[in-house]
């Protein structure tokens, strides 16, 4: 774009860096606070403090966890009494009931027990009770023979007695049968506190449970890489390092692509596109080959912070966008000592540096996550469907992905043909975001697109040979972009790198 600015007016020119400079100028004043003004030991030793309070706070969780879980256990031990005794209770009662039930039918049958009493005393034994059972019988009818008598008399004072007995015994049975009605209800609420209490228990040591859970997560992300959320021991504080990766034919195959933490491809004039790899966990030494600037560049990485930016040159109205952005300038007009021209290719695609370079070359912030990325054993994000892969294009340059799950990943091509690395590493990253964007000119030169990321948009986000279909938010240029699935909520990755396609709506097609 350098050689485009010479052929506009001064004044325009002036115009226009003065527009992105003010516009720019917005951007930094809307950086994450939480980035700015932290050195790497500060943020080594503001981890190290967090990770502490973690810890204290899951020590303290897990210890109510485990006291909670013991009082579930006893409370269970008491449920388990409680329902015992009542069962108890129960069977008294309809024993008590039964016993009742007996001598209140025994007592309305005087007479019929009178005589089966005497009959059964007087002739047991005897071999002629059935002609003394006659007698008795009209015995007790005519009452005239004084032995009959005598037994008559010895029966009803027995009876009488027995009566007496019964009546006795249903009194007693009765005020049994009321003591039981009183201790019952009283079990029985006994029982349903005691049920309660641990209803409550459970949830206590649900929510416990949860608090746990979210508190190692939070503990096992202090130990991954921000960008990738693969397991780092210690994470690196070092600052993000984008550098700007030419994506013409003859730049191919590139270094460093395949082992950037997160690569970002933009459309740019001619319907070319241009990679922006973003190393943070990782560098590549050597990196290339570099190219210019965009003001794409200043909206798309407004977000991340203060981080170092690499690349070759850009004109006036881009240098000064850059010049009052968030980015740190590490480029070749900077830091000119950390770059250099590779003989074994042509210009203007031979010009290459080394990661390692350009850390020393500037100062920026820690790193600000990007994305949320899946815990071990956390299912993937809600609306997922397999998916084979995606095909886009920019115009004059088209680029696929294709899911390897040999490989875990979606292995890259371009322009119909595998896009390696010339490290020979396969370029197949473990999530493709496909973030559908409108580009605009740039106020740098109207013949370059710019990309518009504020608002929201369609996204497809492929990760673990799926792909969930949302949308993208992003409030401000230096607010955190969210990509939100079909519930609303966060869509979370596969650990591992990320690459976010920027095409136009209507570019790209799943497979």
């Amino acid at each position: 774009m350098g050689t485009n600015a010479a052929s506009h007016p001064r004044s325009v020119l002036r115009t226009v860096l003065v527009a992105v400079a003010t516009a720019s100028l917005a951007l930094v004043s809307m950086a994450p606070p939480s980035a700015q003004g932290q050195t790497a030991d500060e943020a080594a030793a503001a981890v190290e403090a967090r990770r502490a309070e973690l810890r204290s706070s899951l020590e303290r969780a897990t210890g109510e966890l485990r006291s909670v879980e013991a009082e579930i256990g006893e409370v269970a031990g008491v449920i388990a009494e409680l329902e015992s005794a009542l069962a108890t209770l129960a069977l008294d009662r309809t024993t008590t009931v039964a016993r009742l039930d007996g001598a209140r039918l025994a007592r309305i049958q005087p007479f019929e027990l009178r005589r089966e009493i005497a009959v059964n005393v007087y002739v047991q034994g005897d071999p002629y009770s059935a002609s003394v059972i006659d007698d008795i019988v009209t015995a007790t009818a005519t009452m005239e023979r004084v032995a009959d008598r005598e037994l008559y008399d010895s029966v009803r004072e027995w009876a009488e007695s027995e009566l007496e007995r019964l009546d006795t015994e249903i009194a007693g049975l009765e005020a049994a049968l009321v003591a039981l009605d009183e201790r019952i209800p009283a079990a029985e609420a006994e029982l349903d506190a005691t049920r309660g209490d641990r209803v409550e228990a459970l949830d206590r040591r649900d929510a416990l449970s949860a608090e746990v859970a979210e508190l190692e997560r939070q503990l096992r992300s202090l130990d991954v890489a921000p960008l990738t959320g693969l397991p780092a021991d210690p994470p690196s504080t070092r600052p993000v390092l984008i550098v700007k990766i030419d994506n013409a034919p003859g730049a191919r195959p590139q270094t460093g692509l395949a082992v950037a933490d997160v690569v970002v491809e933009e459309l740019v004039e001619g319907g070319l596109s241009r990679f922006a790899a973003l190393f943070q966990s990782t560098g590549s030494d050597p990196v290339g080959p570099i190219r210019s600037a965009r003001t794409s560049d200043v909206q798309l990485f407004a977000n991340l912070g203060l981080p170092l930016f690499a690349y070759s040159g850009a004109n006036t109205g881009v240098g000064g966008a850059v010049a009052v952005s968030n980015l740190v300038d590490v480029g070749a007009t900077r830091a000119s000592g950390a770059y250099r021209r590779e003989r074994s290719r042509r210009a203007p695609h031979n010009l290459y540096s080394d990661t390692s370079a350009l850390w020393r070359a500037g100062t920026g912030n820690p790193p600000v996550p990007m994305f949320r990325f899946r815990a071990e054993g956390d299912p993937l994000p809600a609306g997922a469907r397999p998916s084979a892969g995606v095909d886009l294009t920019y115009g004059a340059t088209d680029a696929s992905f294709a899911w390897d799950p040999g490989l875990g990943g979606w292995v890259r091509s371009t322009d119909g043909r595998p896009h390696g690395d010339t490290s020979g590493a396969p370029i197949a990253p473990a999530n493709v975001i496909v973030r559908f964007v409108e580009y605009r000119p740039s106020p740098a030169d109207p013949r370059s697109p710019e990309a518009v990321v504020t608002g929201s948009g369609p996204l497809w986000v492929l990760t673990a040979g799926h792909v969930v279909e949302g949308r993208w938010e992003q409030t401000g240029p230096g607010a955190p972009t969210r990509y939100l699935g079909p519930d609303g909520a966060e869509i979370t990755l596969t650990p591992g790198r990320t690459w976010v396609v920027l095409p136009s709506p209507g570019d790209a097609s799943l497979r």
